[in-house]
C-alpha cells in the first residue's frame, strides 16, 4: 500500500469508529450526551456566552446572578478560551440542545482519539497499535458515563491532554516549533477545569526531571519555557477563584475519605470489564448521611455502588502479560508513561476531597490513556508467533484472579463477573490461534487490530444493552424555542423558591419554570443560577444550593423584614417577580403588602411586585439621615452623588461583598446581612462623588502573568528562530531538514 495513503488511513479508519461507537450510544439513550450538569450548567453557560459574544462582550460579573455571577472566579466558563468561544457561539445559533450537545461531545471524543493516535506514534508506537489504541482510549468508562454524558470540560480536558503531551515531546525532545504546545496547552488552561491542568503538571514535572537527569541543558531550557507557559495562564484562570474561594463554600481545606468518587486497589480489577462496577460510589441510589460526618463548605452524598463501569479502562488489559517484558531501549523511551501512569493511579487511589480537589477517579481518562499508549508501544515490539507458553498461563492466571477480585467486590454480579471471564478467555485464545498462524507480520498485525476493534464494537454493545444511561440524572429539557418563552416578559429580576428539580422529568413542567443555567435562555433576569463557588452567607441565608434549589424557609426569608435596615430581602436584593414552587407549597402562600399573585399554575405560583423594583447591582437602601443620588450602574461599577450625610453613614447596594470590589470617595463597611456590599460614607461630604468598582482579585498578578506568558512565547520563538539562522549559517552546505 502507498505509504502516504497507510499513514493516512490508519488515524482516519480510528476517527470513523470512534464516531460510529460515540453514536451507537444514542441506541440505548438518544439523550446519552446531554445529562445532569450539561443539561444544568453547560449548555446555558454556552448559550448566555455566545449571546454576550454576539453583543461584543466578555462578562466578568453579573450582580442579578448573584452567586453565580462571578464569571471569572467561577473559571469554567472558559472566557479567555477561543475554542469555548466558539461552542457557545454554536449554542446560541442552535435550537436543539440535545442535538448540540451531542455534536460537541462525539467531536471531543473524535479529537481525544487523533491524540491518543498522535501521542502514539510519539512513542514509537506501529500505526495499527497506535490507531487501535486511539480508538480504546475514548470508550473508557468514566470518559463515556460521566465525563461526555455530563461533565463537558472534564471530556474537553481529557480531549487536550494528548494533544498537548504531543505536542510537549515535539517541542522539547524533538526541537521543532512550540506553536502546537503553546496553543493546544492554553486551550487546555482556559478551559478551567483543574484536573486536566494537573495532569499537564505531571506532564511538565517528569519531562524537566527526565532533562535534569540526563543534563541536557537545551531539553532543561525548554521544558523551563514549556512550565512557565502554562504556568503564567493558569495563574490567569484560576487566581481569582483562588482568592474569592475565602467567602465561599470552597474556603476551607479539608482532607477526608468519605469513598466517594474514589477508588480502593481491589476496584482496579474492574478496569478490563466493561460492564463491571467495583465499589464506586456516587449519588445513584444517595441515602441520608450519618449523623455528624457534614462539616461546613463540605458537601457529603453517600449513594449505593454506582451502576456505570467507571474503573473500566479497556478490555486488553490482561494481555499486558503477552506484550511484556519490554527492551531496555523501549523502556527508557517509555518512562514519561510509566511515570505519569504511576502517578494518575496513586491519584485515583487518594481520599475522596483533598481541598477544593474532590472525587479523584476524575483521574481515570489519563491513567487510560497512559495505559494504553504503553500497550500499543509494547504491542508493536512483539513477536506473536514467539509467545511463550509460560505467559499464555500467566495471561490465564491474571484474568482468573481479576474475576475472584471482582467477585469480592460485587459478587451479585456473577453472571456479569463469568461472561467477562469466559470472553477474556476466548480473546486469548483467539490471540494465541492468530499468533502462531504462518502469516506476514504485516497481515497478523491487521487481523488482530481489526479483531480488538470488533471486539470492542462488542463491548459498546454489551453496555449499551446492560447499562444505556449514564447514572447521573436527566431531565426533560424542552427546545430553545421552548425554554424562551419561560418568564419571557421581564418585570425586573426574579427569584425561585422551593425545590425547582421537583418533576424536572415532566416535560410539562417546563412551561412554568427552568433549571438552574438554562434561565439565562429566558429573558428575565432569575438568580436560580449554577455556581461551583457557592456564597457561605448567602446560601445559609436563602438556603439555596449550588444549582439553585432553596428549602421551604426561603420564602419566609426573601419576604422578611431585614432588622438592621428595616427592608424587605428581597428589596434589598432588588426582586421583583417571585416562583415558588408547588411542590413544596401546596397551598398558596400569603404575599406581603406590594406584591399580587400574578398566576396560579399547575406546578408554580407566580407573584409579582406592584412596582417592579430596578435590577441588581444598585443603591437599595441608606442610612438614618444619609441620602445619595445614583449616577451610574453597570455590572462591574456603581457610582453615586452623596446628597446629605446623617447619623448613619452606610449605603446598602444589591451585590455581594465579593473580593475584588474598590470604593473611592467612601470606605467599604460591613457587608449587611453578612452578603450584601455596604459603603460607609461617613467621611464623606455633601457633593462628594462616590464610585465602587470590581475588579478580578489580583489584578496585577493576572496582568503580570498574562504579560509572562506572552513574553515566554514570544522569547522560545524568537530564539529558536535564532538558533536555526546560526546553524544554517554555520553548515551553509547541509541539506534541509523538516521541523
Amino acid at each position: 500500500m502507498n505509504p502516504r495513503l497507510t499513514r493516512i488511513l490508519w488515524p482516519v479508519a480510528a476517527a470513523v469508529i470512534t464516531v460510529l461507537l460515540a453514536l451507537a450510544r444514542l441506541a440505548g439513550d438518544p439523550h446519552f450526551y446531554f445529562a445532569d450538569d450539561t443539561q444544568l450548567g453547560s449548555f446555558g453557560q454556552w448559550w448566555q456566552l455566545g449571546d454576550l459574544l454576539r453583543q461584543g462582550r466578555i462578562p466578568l460579573l453579573e450582580p442579578s446572578a448573584w452567586q453565580a455571577g462571578n464569571y471569572l472566579a467561577e473559571g469554567q466558563w472558559g472566557l479567555f478560551n477561543p475554542l469555548t468561544w466558539l461552542i457557545a457561539l454554536g449554542a446560541r445559533a442552535s435550537e436543539d440542545p440535545v442535538v448540540f450537545a451531542t455534536i460537541v461531545k462525539v467531536a471531543f471524543l473524535v479529537l481525544m482519539c487523533l491524540g491518543a493516535y498522535l501521542l502514539a506514534r510519539s512513542f514509537t508506537a506501529a500505526r495499527p497499535w497506535a490507531a487501535l489504541a486511539a480508538v480504546l482510549v475514548p470508550l473508557g468508562g468514566f470518559t463515556v458515563y460521566m465525563d461526555a454524558a455530563s461533565w463537558s470540560t472534564g471530556l474537553f480536558n481529557a480531549a487536550l491532554l494528548p494533544w498537548v503531551w504531543w505536542a510537549l515531546r515535539r517541542a522539547v525532545e524533538a526541537g521543532r516549533s512550540p506553536i502546537p504546545y503553546l496553543a493546544a496547552s492554553y486551550v487546555l488552561v482556559a478551559f478551567g477545569y483543574i484536573f486536566g491542568v494537573i495532569a499537564l503538571v505531571g506532564v511538565l514535572v517528569e519531562s524537566l526531571v527526565r532533562a535534569i537527569w540526563r543534563r541536557d541543558r537545551i531539553r532543561i531550557l525548554r521544558s523551563l519555557l514549556a512550565s512557565a507557559w502554562g504556568a503564567a495562564w493558569t495563574v490567569l484562570v484560576y487566581l481569582p477563584g483562588v482568592l474569592t474561594a475565602p467567602v465561599t463554600q470552597r474556603g476551607d481545606f479539608v482532607v477526608r475519605n468519605w469513598f466517594f468518587l474514589n477508588a480502593d486497589l481491589t476496584d482496579v480489577a474492574a478496569a478490563a470489564g466493561p460492564t463491571l462496577t467495583g465499589t464506586i460510589r456516587t449519588w445513584e441510589g444517595e441515602v441520608p448521611a450519618p449523623p455528624g460526618v457534614l462539616e461546613k463548605g463540605v458537601m457529603l452524598w453517600t449513594g449505593e455502588v454506582t451502576q456505570a463501569p467507571l474503573m473500566y479502562i479497556a478490555w486488553l488489559l490482561p494481555f499486558f502479560l503477552l506484550v511484556l517484558p519490554l527492551s531496555r531501549a523501549a523502556i527508557r523511551r517509555c518512562v514519561p508513561l510509566l511515570a505519569f501512569g504511576t502517578a494518575t493511579l496513586i491519584a485515583i487511589l487518594a481520599p475522596s476531597h483533598i481541598a477544593a480537589v474532590r472525587w479523584p477517579l476524575r483521574f481515570i481518562p489519563y491513567l487510560a490513556l497512559a495505559a494504553l499508549v504503553l500497550f500499543a508501544v509494547a504491542a508493536s515490539r512483539t513477536r506473536w508467533r514467539e509467545i511463550s507458553k509460560t505467559r499464555i498461563r500467566w495471561t490465564v492466571a491474571l484474568i482468573v484472579a481479576l474475576a475472584l477480585l471482582n467477585l469480592g467486590n460485587v459478587p451479585l454480579d456473577w453472571r456479569g463477573i463469568g461472561a467477562t471471564t469466559a470472553g477474556l478467555l476466548a480473546i486469548l485464545a483467539g490471540i494465541v490461534f492468530v499468533g502462531r498462524r504462518p502469516w506476514r507480520d504485516a497481515v497478523r498485525t491487521t487481523v488482530l487490530v481489526s479483531g480488538a476493534v470488533v471486539v470492542s464494537a462488542v463491548s459498546v454493545a454489551a453496555q449499551v444493552v446492560a447499562m444505556p444511561t449514564t447514572p447521573l440524572p436527566g431531565n426533560a429539557v424542552p427546545s430553545v424555542s421552548a425554554m424562551r418563552e419561560v418568564l419571557s416578559d421581564p418585570r425586573g429580576d426574579a427569584m425561585v423558591v422551593g425545590n425547582a428539580s421537583a418533576g424536572q422529568r415532566d416535560p410539562a413542567t417546563w412551561s412554568e419554570r427552568l433549571l438552574a443555567n438554562l434561565w439565562y435562555l429566558s429573558e428575565t433576569d432569575v438568580s436560580n443560577l449554577y455556581t461551583v463557588l457557592p456564597y457561605s452567607a448567602f446560601v445559609e441565608d436563602l438556603c439555596m444550593d449550588l444549582r439553585g434549589n432553596t428549602c421551604a424557609d426561603g420564602l419566609a426569608t426573601l419576604w422578611s423584614i431585614d432588622p438592621d435596615t428595616g427592608e424587605r430581602v428581597s428589596d434589598l436584593m432588588g426582586v421583583s417577580t417571585v416562583i415558588a414552587m408547588r411542590g413544596t407549597f401546596p397551598e398558596e402562600p400569603d404575599a406581603p403588602a406590594g406584591w399580587h399573585l400574578e398566576r396560579a399554575g399547575e406546578f408554580t405560583w407566580l407573584f409579582q411586585r406592584d412596582d417592579p423594583l430596578p435590577p441588581a447591582g444598585g443603591v437599595v437602601w441608606t442610612g438614618d439621615g444619609t441620602a445619595v443620588s445614583e449616577a451610574q450602574v453597570s455590572d462591574t461599577a456603581v457610582s453615586f452623588r452623596v446628597d446629605e450625610v446623617g447619623s448613619d453613614g452606610r449605603v446598602v447596594l444589591s451585590r455581594l461583598d465579593y473580593p475584588g470590589y474598590r470604593v473611592e470617595g467612601a470606605a467599604e463597611a460591613a457587608p449587611t446581612r453578612d452578603w450584601l456590599l455596604t459603603v460607609d460614607v461617613a467621611g464623606a461630604s455633601a457633593g462628594d462623588v462616590v464610585t465602587v468598582r470590581f475588579q478580578p482579585p489580583g489584578l496585577p498578578l493576572l496582568v503580570s502573568a498574562a504579560a509572562l506568558g506572552i513574553l515566554v512565547a514570544a522569547g522560545w520563538l524568537v530564539g529558536r528562530l535564532v538558533t536555526r539562522r546560526r546553524a544554517a549559517t554555520a553548515s551553509p552546505a547541509a541539506p534541509r531538514t523538516r521541523g
